[in-house]
């Protein structure tokens, strides 16, 4: 009897340990999908004018505010560092006369658990949206080729004419069409979405604006050859 007491006593404490180690578990999850989204938003919120850059250290002061209303009695505690929001263009290794637009944000974090001893725990939010924009005449018609990536060169999948504005103008609105294939540059798979602008005039440089499902903007241009 005293053995079996002992045994379903060891296997409560266990189980509560292992269900409480869950729940830490996942607080730790959550904190890291939310610190993702509170970066992803605060680029979102600055492409839309390009003109705020402190939003994303507002939001992130206001996001240390809210954990610690939203997990009381847990001790969490949340510090930020290295935070960075950048709206520029870079040369691109494999193509020379290549050059990529993008629009990108990120931030450090370290967050402890004082309530289970957690201290220290590090990992990195970031969102990044790159274009890369190449335009021509086919006859009267202006046809661009774009390439659209985010994070780790992956390709951004599913836009549509709501997608793209060119001179300021929703692609929706022009007479195009819009198509889409894969291709391979220097290793790298990209999905290069077509733009066929119908009787379109003879412009020396065409303006590209890039809208991916997270609202983040990338603004690009191009000499037309």
């Amino acid at each position: 009897m005293i053995i079996s007491i002992g045994t379903i006593m060891y296997s409560t404490v266990t189980y509560f340990k292992h269900e409480r180690w869950q729940e830490y578990l996942m607080v730790i999850d959550n904190i890291e999908l939310g610190s993702q989204r509170v970066v992803e938003i605060s680029l979102a919120n600055y492409t839309s004018t390009f003109n705020d850059t402190q939003i994303l250290i507002n939001n992130l002061n206001q996001w240390q505010t809210n954990l610690t209303k939203a997990y009381p009695g847990f001790g969490v505690a949340l510090t930020y560092s290295d935070v960075t929001m950048d709206n520029s263009t870079r040369p691109l290794t494999s193509q020379i006369n290549d050059t990529m637009y993008f629009s990108s944000a990120s931030a450090n974090f370290n967050f402890n658990i004082t309530s289970v001893g957690l201290t220290g725990y590090k990992f990195v939010a970031s969102a990044f949206l790159g274009v890369i924009l190449n335009a021509t005449y086919d006859g009267n018609d202006l046809v661009i080729f774009i390439a659209v990536e985010k994070e780790d060169s992956t390709p951004v999948t599913n836009l549509n004419k709501n997608s793209f504005s060119i001179n300021n103008e929703s692609l929706a609105n022009i007479n195009s069409t819009l198509t889409h294939f894969y291709g391979m540059d220097n290793g790298v798979l990209r999905i290069i979405y077509r733009i066929v602008i119908l009787n379109y005039p003879g412009l020396s440089n065409v303006l590209v604006a890039v809208v991916d499902p997270r609202d983040i903007k990338v603004v690009a241009n191009s000499t037309v050859t």
